[in-house]
């Protein structure tokens, strides 16, 4: 259950929301009896939290622009436009209306401050000296932004017109839904006299204002919504269709409520379960409220903290003990099945060795067998392991070359290109047209067998642009182990430059840039024949 407290300068009301249904209204007068029974209320309520929206005549706000800061540098500002605006107040609030790119950031800011901070000093004393949670100080025209962002019209500026108490009309604009100004003016016929023609003259007054101003254009189109009761409906709807006034709606609040479901027992004939019904809706909002004011409600907080600790511990602590019974029920059950299944593939053993009958097997045959394994192991299971010790030995008579990568695979032809390539069906040669002539002179013709093929990548290490010195250690690499007879064939397959006739000399030759320096890459393939015996 929530609880709101509603202050409008003269009485103290106490709301009771449980969702959207207001379950109790207790009203209490600012006089010592009033008091007294405010004491013996919040007594009674049990250390609940509450919230105080506070609807004032002496509410006043200001708009300002300052620039774009944060941290510290904007809170010394913030302090010094309170004590220009807001000197003998401690109740303040700054809110963000937006941001504005001119030649520098700037931020447009709605400042709202209490001018007569005294009239909520015996009520505020009396939940300090009850210790009451006091969750925050709510403004009401700021809280009737919740309301504003509901309604779609298609102007920019909205007009919210409103009563709360009988003696007062609340007029708030809304610019594209953020509030800029609220009024509060007195209004003496709500009971008798011309209410309709009063509400319109003090609409029509804001609007010059607005104009003014120059906070609306001449153009742009103001929407009024106005908030009134069953009695005054008719004539308010009489009254605005003979002056034309299009931009007008007038809403009843008793079918508003009903229409937002908000369950209110009595017929209403002002707005104020609206707005504390918008209030008992927030988790947390403050607007007035200072650190110490809201000390008790730091405490609340920080017991539900502890609460809700001490419940997941338990919660935990008593998942831990049903998971470690269930887990002991398992292993018991484990154990005994364990011992079921034991017994049984005993005793089958034990058959079988009753009924076991000799092997016609003879020693020459499982020698054979024994011999035809490793028969295979030798000559058709092959590992990396020879290729790279070979290649490793060759590489390393080159010091300034170092391997960076080495590809190796098993394949039934000679010339297989890739692993990706290798097809163990029926070998077909299948020379690709795109190699090049000056290779493939060197190389021996395509062959089935079994062959290992390694593509190996390498680097020269610390070099220095000395592009003729790569090339011919490449072309002795390639020399040395072609002429080792370790090898079927071996092939360059990428030089540090490009030198064939028929291409442009190309290679990794740039410098530009502080810091870079030259690289100078190889790449060549080895293929080996895997001799086997018959």
């Amino acid at each position: 259950m929530k609880r709101v407290l509603y202050f409008t300068g003269y009485r103290m009301v106490a709301q009771e929301w449980s969702g959207r249904k207001l379950e109790s209204s207790v009203y209490f007068e600012p006089d010592e009896q009033g008091l007294d029974l405010f004491t013996a209320y919040l007594g009674s309520i049990s250390d609940s939290p509450v919230r105080l929206v506070v609807d004032l005549i002496e509410e006043e706000f200001r708009q300002i622009t300052i620039p774009l800061l944060r941290g510290s540098d904007r809170r010394a500002i913030l302090d010094r436009n309170y004590t220009k605006y807001f000197r003998n107040s401690r109740y303040r609030f700054a809110t963000t209306r937006g941001v504005e790119k001119k030649a520098r950031k700037e931020e447009k800011l709605l400042l709202i401050g209490l001018t007569n901070q005294y009239l909520l000093e015996p009520w505020l004393k009396v939940i300090e000296d009850t210790r009451t949670p006091l969750s925050g100080i709510i403004s009401l025209p700021l809280l009737s932004e919740d309301y504003i962002s509901q309604l779609k019209t298609d102007g920019k500026a909205i007009i919210l017109v409103s009563q709360q108490v009988p003696s007062n009309l609340r007029q708030s604009v809304f610019i594209k839904g953020k509030l800029i100004l609220s009024r509060l003016v007195p209004i003496a016929s709500f009971y008798q006299g011309d209410y309709a023609s009063d509400v319109i003259r003090d609409i029509e007054s804001t609007q010059r204002y607005l104009l003014s101003q120059r906070m609306v254009e001449q153009t742009e189109a103001i929407s009024v919504q106005i908030l009134t009761n069953r009695r005054h409906f008719e004539k308010l709807t009489i009254r605005c269709a003979q002056d034309d006034l299009s931009n007008y709606k007038i809403l009843e609040i008793n079918d508003l409520l009903r229409l937002e479901k908000i369950d209110i027992d009595d017929e209403q004939d002002f707005s104020s379960g609206l707005f504390c019904y918008l209030a008992s809706k927030k988790i947390s909002l403050n607007h007035y409220a200072r650190a110490a004011e809201k000390k008790y409600y730091y405490h609340y907080q920080t017991s539900l903290l502890l609460k809700i600790a001490s419940v997941i511990i338990i919660a935990i602590s008593l998942g831990a003990a049903t998971t470690s019974g269930v887990k002991g029920w398992l292993y018991a059950s484990t154990v005994s099945e364990t011992a079921l299944i034991e017994q049984k593939y005993r005793s089958k053993f034990n058959q079988l060795s009753e009924t076991k009958v000799d092997s016609t097997t003879s020693t020459s045959s499982m020698r054979n067998i024994v011999q035809t394994v490793q028969d295979i192991q030798k000559n058709y299971l092959n590992d990396p392991e020879t290729m790279l010790s070979m290649v490793s030995r060759d590489v390393s008579l080159f010091s300034d070359i170092r391997v960076k990568r080495m590809e190796w695979f098993v394949s039934n032809i000679s010339d297989t290109e890739a692993a990706n390539d290798v097809s163990w069906g029926i070998p077909k040669i299948k020379r690709k047209i795109n190699r090049k002539k000056s290779n493939a002179t060197n190389q021996p013709k395509a062959k089935k067998g079994l062959f290992e093929i390694a593509l190996v990548e390498g680097e020269f290490l610390n070099f220095n642009g000395d592009f003729r010195y790569a090339l011919s250690a490449v072309d002795d690499l390639e020399k040395t182990m072609a002429e080792s007879g370790n090898y079927f064939s071996v092939e360059i397959t990428k030089r540090p430059l490009d030198i064939e006739s028929d291409k442009r000399l190309s290679g990794n030759v740039s410098i530009s840039g502080r810091g870079t320096t030259p690289k100078a890459l190889v790449a060549f393939r080895v293929v080996r024949e895997i001799k086997r015996d018959d």
